[in-house]
């Protein structure tokens, strides 16, 4: 099964529109580390991805104390440490690095790493019939406007595609 290595940007996001019980449903195997579990600062966030990880739908790893170094060697473009170690346990893992982050998708795209988004997680949420496309267009709106970083074209066009325009 195809590991997925979580970023924070993704989980609360899909925590935000009630879709992270749905997202641990698909074909992958979920995993992220304990840096990125540190960044989440909503209570109610965190509590729905701890729901997760004690379940065992996510798993958390912690980080090695030999791994601190291969982790500081990615600090490139402004990256933060927590971004380098969701790359580094992607690379490590052979996952797919799924992540919101700009700076984070680009670099780790040039080293070679494949990298998602959560439009990817939507996509597969349809085709695999976890949600119907009533369904993703609520949440896509819903994800709208708690993030409001998101490519907008990139929601249109889901949008227009379920709806079948």
């Amino acid at each position: 099964m195809k590991i997925i290595v979580n970023d924070t940007n993704i989980l609360i996001d899909l925590a935000d529109i009630d879709l992270l019980e749905d997202a641990v449903k698909l074909n992958f195997e979920f995993q992220t580390n304990d840096f990125i579990i540190s960044e989440i600062s909503s209570p109610t966030q965190l509590a729905k991805v701890q729901l997760l990880a004690d379940s065992g739908k996510l798993t958390v790893l912690t980080t090695q104390a030999e791994e601190y170094i291969e982790i500081s060697r990615l600090q490139i473009n402004n990256l933060s440490f927590e971004d380098c170690s969701v790359w580094f346990l992607a690379k490590k893992l052979n996952g797919i690095l799924l992540t919101g982050d700009a700076n984070l998708r680009k670099s780790a795209l040039k080293a070679g790493l494949d990298v998602r988004g959560i439009f990817f997680i939507f996509d597969k949420l349809v085709e695999e019939n976890i949600i119907d496309t009533i369904e993703a267009i609520e949440k896509l709106r819903k994800l709208r406007i708690v993030n409001t970083r998101l490519p907008i074209s990139e929601i249109e066009k889901r949008i227009k595609l379920w709806n079948n325009e």
